[in-house]
């Protein structure tokens, strides 16, 4: 015989492993039954158990179920020996019911899911090919289920998916998000610019001339400011290696010219003469005078490529880009006319 009752409770339920707290109002609605000898009453839930919606944080986490119910029977729960406490019933309208106990969450590496009634992780290895649909955020995830049969006996399965989002109480980064984490620390320095002509000592800063030769380069190049730089590291349980390479040098003369060169460009001497760069050069066709301090600031903007690639197979590409600048007088050389004596 089924009976439901209303009766003034409240209720505090201890989990299967750990302490649960179960939010419950001043009234709690009870279900009650009996087999005309034993009366076992359980906690009556208002609607089944289920996630929580999306709501990321700044690391993209969304906070788990406060409370983990596993979905059972009634038989199954009584021999396991569950309290009648941590029995918790749904029942529809048409009196279907529904069988659930509490059960521990878990932790960040791996959280019980309400909705999809397993213990979801992010999976480990070698990941298959992303289907269709999924962004580049996208994370493959182990779903490890158990069910109870009535004899006791545990059956464990594993449901993987893939989702755009971490699913709720997972503290897990996806590849690309720990490749960006990872990126973002990278001291990737801008150049120290070569440039002839050089800082003259008398005056103190460099100083060229319209249709002069001007040569470019990298002075000095290493792995922070021209590449390769490496860097592995575990960030939010992925292990993601990243190597970051300059690709070009993006040279604004500051009179609205530009040189793009894709090598460190070469050393002047001496020894070459008044000739054009043979890798990185620029010739002026107008002065500086009427700019700002009268000098033109020519700016060097290292365009780096990061590829990085995950344990798990995910791989992608960054690009980013530093930049350092220096000072140029330009002047026009002027010819003087002078007549010989007669």
């Amino acid at each position: 015989m089924l009976r439901r009752a209303l009766s003034a409770v409240a209720v505090l339920v201890l989990a299967v492993v750990g302490l649960v707290a179960i939010p419950t109002a001043a009234q709690a609605e009870v279900y009650c039954q009996s087999d005309g000898t034993v009366s076992r009453c359980y906690t009556l839930l208002s609607s089944p158990p289920s996630d929580p919606s999306p709501n990321p944080d700044s690391n993209g986490w969304t906070r788990g179920a406060p409370t983990c119910f596993l979905l059972g029977s009634e038989n199954n729960f009584i021999f396991e020996g569950i309290p009648e406490d941590q029995i918790f019933v749904y029942s529809t309208a048409g009196g279907l019911t529904t069988w659930y106990r509490t059960i521990d969450c878990g932790g960040g590496q791996s959280y019980w899911s309400n909705t999809r009634q397993c213990f979801v992780s992010m999976a480990e290895g070698v990941w298959p090919a992303k289907p269709a649909g999924y962004d580049e955020e996208a994370g493959y995830y182990d779903c490890n289920s158990y069910t109870l049969s009535g004899s006791g006996g545990v059956g464990v399965g594993n449901r993987p998916f893939w989702s755009n989002t971490v699913p709720p109480g997972l503290t897990v980064y996806t590849p690309g998000r720990a490749a960006a984490e990872l990126i973002a620390g990278f001291p990737l320095t801008a150049i120290d610019i070569g440039m002839a002509p050089q800082v003259n000592p008398a005056w103190g800063h460099r100083r060229s001339y319209v249709g002069i030769p001007v040569w470019l380069w990298v002075n000095n190049p290493q792995p922070v400011t021209w590449g390769p730089y490496s860097e592995t590291a575990t960030l939010g349980g992925q292990t993601i290696t990243a190597t970051a390479q300059v690709s070009s040098i993006r040279w604004s003369m500051g009179d609205g010219g530009e040189r793009v060169c894709g090598s460190t460009g070469t050393p002047y001497t001496t020894g070459y003469g008044v000739t054009d760069s043979p890798t990185c050069g620029y010739r002026y066709s107008s002065t500086s005078e009427g700019t700002g301090g009268d000098r033109y600031t020519v700016t060097a903007t290292s365009q780096w490529v990061v590829t990085w690639t995950s344990l798990s197979g995910a791989s992608g590409v960054v690009n980013t880009t530093v930049a350092s600048n220096v000072q140029l007088e330009v002047n026009e050389l002027q010819t003087v006319n002078v007549t010989p004596n007669g």
